[in-house]
C-alpha cells in the first residue's frame, strides 16, 4: 500500500481540526471495556487514539506514514501519554499480544486500490483480533462519492493557504489534487481514494453487529459515511 501523506502530514491537524472527533469516540464506546486493548490503524497524527487514551483505555496505534507518526509521537510526549505509536501497512501488520478492538477511520479503507487490499486488510486484523473481538470501521457512499466527484476548496489558514481538488476519474475512483501555499512556496500531493460497496467489505469470518450511516442508527440513502461494526466469530 501507498503512502498518501508526505508533505501534506505537516498540516493534517490543522486542516482535520473541524473534525468532530467526539462523535468517533461515542460511536466505538458501546463496544470497548476499561481492560480492552483497542488498536488503531490509520490513525493519522492520533487525535482518536489520543482521545481513547485519556478516557483511561489501553490504545496503541499505526499508521504508513512515518512523518504522520512523527508528529503523533510528538502530541504523546507533549500529553505525557504512554501510546504505542508506530509505522505499519494496515494491509500486512501483526501484533505482540490479540486485540480486543481495531478500528480504522476516516475514509482509511478507501485508500485501499482493490478488493485485493480489502481482503489482505482483513487477513491482518482477523489474525490480530481476539476471539469475539470487534472490527470499527468506515467507508464512504456513493452519496459522497457523487458530491466529491467534481469538488473544489479554497480555503486560507492562519499561515497557509489551501487549494484541494477532487475529481471522479474512473466510476469508482477519485483523485484528490492538493497544493499548499505558505510564504510563497507551494507543495503539490496527489492520493486517490476508490469506492467500495458494502458487500465488498464485509468478511465471513465476522459477524455484522451494525450497519449506520453518518452516526445514526440506521443507514439511509443521503448518508455519506458508512459506519460498520463487525465481530470476529
Amino acid at each position: 500500500m501507498k503512502n498518501a501523506y508526505k508533505k501534506f502530514a505537516y498540516y493534517y491537524d490543522e486542516i482535520m481540526q473541524e473534525m468532530n472527533y467526539d462523535l468517533w469516540v461515542e460511536f466505538v464506546e458501546p463496544y470497548l471495556k476499561k481492560d480492552d486493548k483497542i488498536l488503531d490503524l490509520a490513525c493519522g497524527t492520533g487525535t482518536f487514539a489520543t482521545m481513547l487514551k485519556l478516557k483511561g483505555y489501553d490504545v496503541s496505534a499505526s499508521d504508513l506514514s512515518e512523518e504522520i507518526i512523527e508528529i503523533a509521537n510528538e502530541k504523546r510526549k507533549i500529553n505525557r501519554l504512554d501510546i504505542n505509536f508506530y509505522v505499519a501497512d494496515m494491509t500486512n501488520f501483526r501484533v505482540d499480544e490479540k486485540q480486543d478492538v481495531i478500528t480504522c477511520f476516516f475514509d482509511s479503507v478507501n485508500f485501499l486500490k482493490d478488493k485485493n487490499e480489502v481482503k489482505k486488510l482483513f487477513n491482518s486484523v482477523y489474525s490480530a483480533l481476539k476471539e469475539n473481538g470487534y472490527f470499527i470501521f468506515d467507508i464512504f457512499s456513493k452519496e459522497m462519492l457523487k458530491e466529491y466527484s467534481e469538488n473544489e476548496l479554497n480555503e486560507d489558514y492562519e499561515t497557509f493557504k489551501i487549494h484541494w481538488k477532487t475529481s471522479l476519474i474512473k466510476p469508482d475512483t477519485l483523485k484528490h489534487n492538493i497544493e499548499i501555499t505558505e510564504d510563497d512556496e507551494s507543495i503539490k500531493e496527489s492520493y486517490y481514494e476508490y469506492y467500495y460497496d458494502i458487500k465488498d467489505v464485509l468478511d465471513n469470518r465476522f459477524d455484522v453487529i451494525k450497519i449506520s450511516g453518518d452516526f445514526n442508527d440506521d443507514l439511509e440513502d443521503e448518508d455519506e459515511r458508512i459506519l460498520i461494526v463487525l465481530k470476529k466469530k
